[in-house]
């Protein structure tokens, strides 16, 4: 994408923005119904990493990027010969945009657009975690369960379609000396197709005006980014607690602080200690139909080849506009 059509994406993305938040501000001013994400007068804080049980329509938008911290790249060995000793960072992009529309009370559709890239500050991590580009739609549906004055549980079912592009020195430079030349199997650059489909389970629970939690637990099944592997199945888990201080203090400012789980990272990678996650995020809360988050989640997690944990943080821009 050139220069000039980045600029008009970004006045687009900007304009839609605009007119979806006028929107929504006009209705808050004469709408007197209960917030839509909201049980027992609490105002649930909705973060990205976690979602929510509730079926309501909703535009989402996620901006975001992140890097490691103290990095430790192993040397390059092949065939028991170290050829580098690399030293850097690994930065992460992320952008999404989620419409959900309400069909009945207990049931919505939901449609995601995502791309996240993974790529090295240096050469040496440029060199030996290549670039990882990540796009991909997720289409699902989503079923309220239960409903009583403190507590809504939902179920959802989904199926996520992505598109895995991949560059990996390490590896070709390993087929070429294996087989003495570079064949058509050895490829510089991957490209992988991938089709999942999973089932979650999703409960907002307000425990008064100001505190809440919100809890996820999502199992999926389908193809392995890593070709020649058999179908398996992948999980993730959280749990956050939230509180809006707009009810009883009149600040309009609400916080999470949460905990995740994930059997796989984002990105494909053999590791001998799952992903987990912190999550932090500071919410504005004075207007009832407009969610604006600043999220920073802390991960960790040891790839089998890695001597040392990588650690890195993340920090998304949550705007979600609800109908």
């Amino acid at each position: 994408m050139n220069t000039y059509n980045y600029i008009k994406f970004q006045v687009l993305i900007a304009a839609v923005m605009m007119f979806f938040s006028t929107a929504s501000s006009s209705i808050a001013q004469t709408d007197t119904t209960s917030h839509p994400v909201s049980l027992n007068g609490h105002k649930f804080v909705i973060n990205s990493t976690l979602g929510s049980p509730f079926t309501n329509t909703t535009f989402k938008n996620i901006l975001g990027a992140g890097q490691t911290i103290n990095l430790q790249i192993p040397a390059i060995v092949i065939n028991g010969r170290t050829l580098l000793q690399l030293q850097g960072e690994i930065v992460y992009t992320n952008l999404a945009f989620e419409y959900q529309q309400q069909i009945r009370d207990w049931l919505a559709f939901y449609g995601e657009l995502k791309v996240v890239g993974r790529l090295g500050t240096e050469t040496g991590t440029l060199i030996s975690q290549g670039v990882n580009l990540v796009t991909g739609y997720n289409l699902g549906w989503k079923f309220k369960v239960l409903e009583t004055k403190k507590l809504r549980l939902s179920t959802n079912l989904n199926i996520a379609k992505s598109s895995y592009t991949t560059f990996d020195l390490p590896a070709f430079i390993k087929g070429i000396i294996d087989s003495g030349k570079v064949t058509p199997g050895n490829k510089l650059v991957g490209y992988t197709p991938l089709l999942r489909g999973g089932v979650g389970v999703h409960a907002a629970y307000a425990f008064d005006e100001t505190f809440g939690a919100i809890a996820k637990l999502f199992v999926d099944y389908g193809e392995s980014v890593k070709r020649g592997e058999n179908d398996l199945f992948n999980y993730n888990y959280g749990l956050a607690f939230d509180a809006d201080l707009y009810p009883k203090h009149n600040v309009p400012l609400g916080f999470l602080l949460g905990f995740y789980h994930a059997s796989l990272p984002t990105f494909r990678e053999q590791t001998s200690r799952d992903p987990n996650e912190l999550l932090f995020q500071l919410n504005y809360t004075g207007k009832k139909y407009l969610n604006i988050g600043a999220e920073v989640n802390y991960r960790w997690y040891l790839p089998e080849k890695f001597d040392e944990y990588i650690n890195f943080l993340t920090f998304n821009l949550h705007t979600s506009i609800y109908f």
